[in-house]
């Protein structure tokens, strides 16, 4: 019984442990089905379409150094972007505030229905994974998300989906999968740690004495 109350006392300090290790980075599978908004000097710009663990999602591409295919899956890291800047050591980019930035220039596609616009905005995200620029606008673009990232864009809701593999383009989404936030897993790993001392300190003591009838 000694050694069941010091593992009860250890799992909430694993779990703790654990909210460190692994906060804001959860597995999933993404298939594109090969559809797209519109076509823009041979490329498809976003969002394309298909699923995310199977349910339906639209992905905004951020990764111009990698071909994919239509009707095609590949398993993925999810990454909340508002996870600490260390943790994106996983990611093909390895830097919080380009992503940061590529979701601003995102959330600009979102609010217009110019196509030449969406378009410019598009091309000023691949820019930051090797595009090369086809419009002169792309620089000024780039400044102007880079200062919304200064001035307080925190990406609330995006997620970046890395490829585990070396198939599959890097893609940013709107928090379908609701990755579980650094601070929550942490509050809970605490909690659970804090609570373990109150049950701990409640436990009932076992009698020692061998005379003792059996209880039923």
């Amino acid at each position: 019984m000694r050694a069941l109350k010091k593992a009860y006392w250890l799992l909430p300090l694993v779990l703790l442990v654990f909210s460190f290790a692994h906060a804001g980075s959860i597995p999933a599978t993404v298939y594109f089905n090969g559809g797209y908004a519109f076509a823009n000097n041979g490329y498809g710009i976003p969002p394309y379409q298909g699923t995310l663990n199977g349910k339906s999602a639209l992905f905004y591409c951020v990764d111009f150094s990698h071909e994919i295919y239509a009707n095609t899956s590949w398993d993925v890291n999810v990454m909340s972007l508002n996870s600490p800047s260390g943790a994106f050591t996983s990611t093909r980019m390895d830097n919080k505030t380009t992503y940061l930035e590529m979701a601003w220039l995102i959330t600009q596609m979102e609010s217009t229905s110019n196509q030449n616009e969406q378009a410019q905005l598009q091309w000023a995200i691949w820019s930051f994974s090797g595009g090369h620029s086809q419009y002169l606008e792309n620089d000024g673009l780039m400044n102007d998300a880079l200062e919304a990232v200064l001035h307080g864009f925190r990406g609330n809701g995006w997620e970046v989906l890395t490829p585990t593999g070396s198939y599959g383009q890097e893609f940013l989404v709107d928090s379908p999968t609701a990755t579980p936030e650094p601070s929550s897993l942490l509050l809970f790993g605490t909690v659970l740690w804090g609570l373990s001392f109150v049950v701990r300190k409640k436990w009932p003591a076992q009698s020692v004495d061998s005379n003792l009838p059996p209880t039923e």
